[in-house]
C-alpha cells in the first residue's frame, strides 16, 4: 500500500528545515505540501527537497483539503503538522495499523501515558470535552477525537463525504474555521469504520514568539475554532445520517 504524507503549511520554513531530515524516504511513497499562501519561502523550499505543493483557493484547512483531495492517489494518507507538534517516528506505527486492516488510525495525546507537552489548562479542558462528547454521542470511546495527526484510507474522506462542498455561506462563516479531523472522528463513528488509536505524544510547537498563558503558540483562533466544532457536534447529532 502506497503512503502520502500531508503537510499542511502557512508561513513553515522554520518547522519543515528543522524536521526534514527525520522524514524517512521508507516511510512514504509522496510528500505533499498544502500551502495556505506563504510568504517565507516555505513552498521554494519544499519544492528543493521534491516535495509536492499544493496551493490552495481559499482560507482554512477545510479548503486546503478541499483542494488536494482529488488529487490523491495513493492507498493511505498520514497527515501532521510541521510546527513540531507531531512525533514523526510515530508514523510507520500509524500506517502499520492501517495495513492491518483499520480504516483510521489516531495518534492520541491522551491515551495511555502519552501527554501535550503544548497544552494549556484551556486546550486540555476543550479537548477533552469535545472528546468525551463525541465518544458518548457518536459511539466509539476515543480518547482523541480533535487532533491533526493521524492516518486513514484514501477513500475515508470520500466515504464520510468530507470531500463535498457545502453552501457558500458554510463554508465562508464556519468551514473555514474547523478542519477536518473532529467531522472525521465523528462520522467514522457513526458509519461504524475501523477505528483504532495509538499514544503518541505531543511536544510543544516550534516557537515564532511569545507563548501564551491561556491558549498555545498557533494561528488557529481557538475561540472561534470551537464555537465551529460545537455547532458542528451538533449538527451531525441532529441532521447528519451515513
Amino acid at each position: 500500500m502506497t503512503v502520502c504524507l500531508l503537510i499542511p503549511a502557512l508561513n513553515e520554513i522554520d518547522g519543515l528545515r528543522a524536521l526534514a531530515h527525520k522524514i524517512k524516504k521508507d516511510w512514504y511513497d509522496k510528500v505533499v505540501i498544502l500551502d495556505g499562501g506563504s510568504t517565507d519561502g516555505t513552498r521554494e523550499y519544499a519544492r528543493q527537497l521534491g516535495f509536492e505543493v499544493v496551493q490552495q483557493t481559499g482560507k482554512g484547512m477545510r479548503q486546503a483539503y478541499l483542494d488536494w483531495y482529488p488529487s490523491c492517489r495513493e492507498d493511505i494518507v498520514v497527515v501532521f503538522s510541521p510546527d513540531g507538534n507531531s512525533v514523526l517516528e510515530t508514523i510507520p506505527f500509524l500506517t502499520e495499523k492501517i495495513r492491518s486492516g483499520y480504516d483510521m488510525v489516531i495518534a492520541s495525546r491522551y491515551k495511555d501515558e502519552a501527554k501535550s507537552y503544548d497544552d494549556t489548562a484551556m486546550t486540555l479542558f476543550g479537548n477533552r470535552v469535545f472528546t468525551g462528547t463525541i465518544a458518548k454521542l457518536f459511539g466509539f470511546p476515543y480518547t482523541d477525537a480533535m487532533v491533526m495527526f493521524r492516518a486513514y484510507r484514501r477513500e475515508v474522506p470520500a466515504i464520510l463525504k468530507l470531500n463535498v462542498r457545502r453552501s457558500g455561506f458554510y463554508e465562508k462563516y464556519l468551514g473555514r474555521h474547523v478542519s477536518w479531523e473532529p467531522l472525521m472522528s465523528i462520522r467514522a463513528a457513526k458509519a461504524g469504520l475501523r477505528i483504532a488509536e495509538i499514544p503518541s505524544d505531543e511536544p510543544k510547537r516550534i516557537e515564532e514568539g511569545k507563548s501564551r498563558i491561556l491558549l498555545p503558540s498557533s494561528r488557529i483562533n481557538h475561540y472561534k475554532a470551537g464555537l465551529a466544532c460545537g455547532l458542528q457536534v451538533l449538527e451531525e447529532l441532529l441532521f447528519w445520517k451515513f
